[in-house]
C-alpha cells in the first residue's frame, strides 16, 4: 500500500467516526476527482449549517470552509478584525477566496497526519466557525442587525 493509499484509508475512518460520534456532523462524502476529496457538513447554533472540505495531495493534507460572504460594510474592520484573531489560532487561519468572501483554510505536512490531526482539524473548523462567525457578520453586515 502506498503512503497516500494509506492516509486515504486513515482519513476515511477518521471521518467515519466523525459521523458516528459527532453530532454536528452531518454527512461525509468522498470523491476522487484529481485527488482523493472529503466533504464534511455540519450544523452548528452560530451558523446553522457549513461545510469544510479536505483535500489530499502528494505532500499535503488541506481544509477550506466557507466562513462567509464579502463584507457589505465595515469591510476593513471586519478583516483586520479576522486577521487579529488569526494570531491565536493554531491548526487553521482566515483568507480571502473568490469572490471576496472569507475562508478558513488549514494544511498539514502528510507525514504528520493521523486521526487526532484529522480530527483536530474537523474540531478547529466546527469551534473557529461557532466562535467568529457571528461577530464577523455584525460587523460586515451591521445594518442588517440593527434592524
Amino acid at each position: 500500500m502506498t503512503q497516500i493509499a494509506g492516509l486515504e484509508a486513515l482519513i476515511d475512518a477518521a471521518l467515519t467516526t466523525a459521523v458516528e460520534e459527532i453530532e454536528a456532523v452531518q454527512a461525509v462524502e468522498r470523491a476522487d476527482v484529481d485527488k482523493p476529496f472529503w466533504y464534511v457538513r455540519l450544523d452548528g447554533e452560530a451558523k446553522q449549517h457549513f461545510s469544510a472540505e479536505f483535500t489530499l495531495d502528494q505532500r499535503t493534507f488541506s481544509v477550506m470552509s466557507y466562513f462567509m460572504p464579502e463584507p457589505e460594510e465595515n469591510r476593513e474592520e471586519v478583516f483586520s478584525h479576522l486577521l487579529v484573531r488569526n494570531r491565536t489560532m493554531r491548526d487553521l487561519h482566515f483568507c480571502i477566496g473568490k469572490e471576496n468572501a472569507v475562508y478558513l483554510q488549514g494544511r498539514i505536512d502528510n507525514r504528520f497526519v493521523d486521526a487526532e490531526v484529522v480530527d483536530r482539524l474537523l474540531g478547529s473548523v466546527y469551534d473557529h466557525t461557532e466562535q467568529f462567525f457571528v461577530p464577523a457578520m455584525r460587523l460586515g453586515y451591521s445594518s442588517r442587525f440593527d434592524r
